[in-house]
């Protein structure tokens, strides 16, 4: 809990992680990846007159940032020995950092055997704290061999290093060899600020070229041929530099970023950005919007781009796709491209408006213009019937009953997921597609929409914030009005931040008001947000807020807890998909091994023959109709017939695996396929069964191969269930 309120009182005070040139001179100038920042004892130009300055004063963030917390980690020293080993050396790294200007930097050079080296570290321009933090780095690092790492400490410089053996002579700076005389440094920097606080520098092409290196290099040809394909098809061979940076703009807190990819870009380059937003999405945002963005995202490019790198990597892999979306659209009834995807808009926003649907995440809605938007909405109403057909099969259970269902609204049909809790929902108005967590919501944000005479447009705090950016033709838009959103988060963070009691419950006083009061945090406060546009030579995005964390202090936390929800369900559906497959997996693995141990008791009463099919083997070997069937298939097929008589040729019509054993005997290898599930639905690969008894799931495109082998080996009368 404390943990929390620090990470708090941090992001108050300090530039946002991710966003100085300091101590660039000391960087060696084939650094890739560089975070500076100032300290916090000289935080740049502008601080005097800053917002920040003003909230500090009113607070005791200082007092517990300086004070309240050494005090604390001392005491659980001394209640834990462990923790009292440790704490001495966090402390001396942790102080410096804050204080002080720091860099740290990262890289790769060629070794003696020509494989790239990683080096890098940390520098300190620790002042009075110097000898203090090279003693404490000198200890940490003793018993660290044989890495070579090491500390240099020359005057107040103080320098933690990987990969050096002589760190002094890499980090001395002068011309040519710091990463401040870096010529792509210096022109990525005069993209974005002169003067920041902090700063972060990423060198893409130097890694790129790294990469190209080591896979012309590695012994696989195939990687080094696909490597190119799929580089080029994601559009990475333009991608040069990224350089993030923050500092104060006159009394607010301002962020540059600047993306190096010059045109012409391709690949995801095409599926974000582009040409600047519309007032038709802008529209659709309502006036009283608190917060709200929007943005280019061409959904419909989605597939074929990934269409295009399964190619690259393998063209079976892009047969397989197509096989499956071929299988989707014939069992639902929807072309997912040309029907679905391709109705999307790629002008996307969200929002949420208190006035309009209430606060936190029930008024949260996500809007699309939509390119035709009746075949969106039949694409869709077929799209959800077919899923909930799906889900109902592997629910197996009668007594529970999903179902999509509609509602009439003022002449709107409003689509909703009948479950507890909340009932997703989309409706389809004037061109636009709107999606909310209720129906309210959706018919309330859809009504709101066909208006269009009073969107954020109209919103004084939104044209003041897009004045302040300066930039009046923008590809996508954050804004958060924190004037009005800090009075409802204010009590919440009180709350949080009386987790420091746990300080005065130990014997260690914290500072009896963290926050400042509400009126004088008010004062600070004004519309917060950011831009991103692109020219010719790559993408720029410009970002302000009073001060650093401002737009953290004054949302809810508990409303951000809810809006987690669904990034945490999102997170964890896969790993539970993956679960559920790999019960699949090995269900269907156990139905093959009873039918080579079926295959096996045929065998020994037919002169060691196998059976012609797997018929033949239900019949004779008293094998059920379910051992016949996998679970990772969608069951489509009639139930087995009552008379056992009747189950041989129902396995022989409907079996979900094909039998590649006919014509062959025991004798057959360990490494002869004799049946496989079928590939149909399980593009990742596939169940075989060797002759030998024994399960392997094999990935595709190995799996086609093992299954040529299968009819290599006298499988010359394929059985009526089929197989490639």
């Amino acid at each position: 809990m404390l943990a929390r309120l620090t990470v708090f009182a941090a992001l108050l005070l300090a530039p946002a992680i991710g966003s100085a040139q300091a101590l660039a001179d000391r960087v060696p100038a084939d650094a890739m990846i560089y975070f500076g920042w100032r300290g916090a004892d000289d935080l740049g130009p502008g601080y005097d007159q800053s917002n920040l300055k003003a909230v500090l004063a009113d607070s005791n963030i200082p007092q517990f940032i300086n004070d309240f917390l050494p005090a604390l980690m001392d005491k659980v020293g001394q209640m834990n020995p462990e923790a009292g080993a440790v704490t001495p050396i966090v402390a001396a790294i942790a102080k410096p950092t804050w204080h002080h200007p720091t860099a740290l930097f990262f890289g790769l050079a060629k070794g003696p055997n020509g494989q790239p080296t990683p080096h890098g570290g940390v520098i300190w321009q620790a002042g009075a704290d110097a000898d203090a933090l090279a003693g404490q780095l000198q200890q940490l690092v003793q018993n660290a061999k044989p890495i070579p790492i090491k500390v240099l400490h020359k005057d107040q410089i103080v320098a933690l290093t990987v990969g050096y053996d002589d760190p002094e002579s890499a980090l001395a700076g002068g011309a040519n060899k710091s990463l401040a005389d870096n010529a792509t440094f210096k022109n990525a920097l005069s993209r974005v600020m002169q003067e920041p606080t902090a700063v972060l520098y990423e060198d893409i092409q130097q890694f790129l070229a790294i990469a190209n290196d080591m896979i012309k290099q590695a012994p696989n040809e195939q990687a080094a041929r696909i490597w190119p394909q799929v580089r080029d098809t994601l559009g990475l061979k333009n991608l040069k530099r990224v350089m993030v940076a923050s500092g104060f703009e006159g009394k607010d807190w301002g962020t540059r970023a600047f993306l190096e990819a010059p045109q012409p870009r391709s690949g995801l380059f095409k599926l974000i950005g582009g040409k600047p937003l519309d007032n038709d999405i802008l529209s659709a945002i309502p006036k009283g919007a608190t917060s709200a963005g929007a943005g280019r995202f061409n959904l419909a490019g989605v597939l074929p781009l990934i269409r295009q790198v399964a190619g690259a990597i393998d063209p079976n892999a892009q047969q397989q796709l197509d096989q499956l979306l071929q299988n989707f659209a014939q069992a639902s009834e929807v072309d997912v491209q040309k029907d679905l995807l391709g109705s999307l808009g790629d002008q996307w926003a969200f929002y949420t408006d208190p006035m309009l649907d209430g606060r936190g995440l029930a008024s949260l809605t996500l809007v699309n213009h939509l390119k035709d938007p009746a075949k969106f909405e039949q694409a869709m109403s077929k799209v959800q019937t077919y899923a909930i057909e799906q889900i109902q099969e592997q629910i197996h259970n009668p007594m529970i009953h999903l179902s999509f269902e509609t509602a009439e609204v003022d002449g709107m049909k409003i689509h909703y997921l009948a479950v507890p809790l909340v009932a997703p929902s989309w409706v389809v108005q004037n061109g636009n597609l709107y999606v909310a967590a209720f129906p309210q919501v959706a018919a309330a944000t859809a009504r709101q929409g066909a208006g269009r005479n009073a969107s954020i447009l109209q919103n004084e705090g939104f044209m003041a914030l897009r004045q302040r950016l300066g930039q009046q033709n923008f590809s996508s838009f954050s804004f958060s009005d924190l004037p009005k959103t800090a009075p409802d988060a204010y009590n919440a963070w009180l709350l949080i931040t009386r987790l420091a009691g746990f300080g005065d419950v130990l014997g260690v006083k914290s500072p009896p008001m963290i926050l400042p009061e509400l009126g004088k945090l008010e004062a600070h406060l004004s519309p917060a947000g950011s831009v991103s546009w692109e020219d010719a030579d790559g993408i720029h995005v410009r970002g302000v807020e009073p001060f650093p964390g401002s737009t953290l202090v004054a949302s809810d936390p508990t409303v951000m807890a809810l809006y987690a929800v669904p990034t945490e369900i999102a997170v964890l559906l896969p790993a539970l998909n993956r679960a559920r497959e790999q019960a699949k997996r090995v269900k269907s693995a156990a139905n093959l091994r009873q039918i080579g141990m079926g295959a096996m008791m045929y065998a020994n009463n037919h002169n060691n023959k196998f059976p012609p099919d797997l018929g033949t083997m239900a019949r004779e070997e008293d094998l059920t109709a379910a051992v016949f069937k996998n679970p990772r298939m969608n069951d489509r097929s009639p139930p087995p017939p009552a008379n056992p008589k009747l189950l041989a040729g129902w396995v022989d019509q409907n079996s979900d695996y094909v039998w590649a054993g006919a014509g062959q005997d025991t004798t057959a290898g360990a490494h002869v396929p004799l049946a496989y599930e079928k590939p149909e639905q399980n593009a990742d690969g596939i169940n075989i069964l060797y002759a030998d008894g024994h399960v392997e799931f094999v990935p595709m495109p190995q799996a086609t191969q093992e299954i040529q082998k299968a009819k290599q080996h006298g499988n010359r009368n394929p059985p009526a269930n089929g197989g490639l």
